[in-house]
């Protein structure tokens, strides 16, 4: 008996909130629905990460973290539908 073998395409998370610490602190924060922690992989799609921080209330007076942010989402629009972000790495 063979066990098929599946594959998927993904992103690091380390890639789409470069130089974007404290956007990830707020997804982080925002108890997002999924899970993760010491795991090889974690994978969740970019709407996950979009939702969540859609979700997020900002401070008017935060404009770095909302520049942050909005970077972060552009990336995560750029990506195909198909396309994973591995939350581990």
């Amino acid at each position: 008996m063979s066990i098929p073998v599946l594959t998927c395409e993904f992103v690091e998370s380390s890639e789409v909130f470069r130089d974007c610490p404290s956007a990830m602190e707020v997804f982080s924060e925002c108890d997002p629905d999924c899970s993760w922690g010491n795991n090889n992989r974690t994978m969740v799609t970019p709407d996950v990460i979009i939702n969540t921080l859609d979700g997020a209330y900002i401070d008017e007076d935060e404009a770095e973290l909302q520049k942050e942010i909005d970077t972060v989402l552009a990336r995560l629009r750029e990506l195909p539908h198909t396309m994973y972000v591995d939350l581990e790495n």
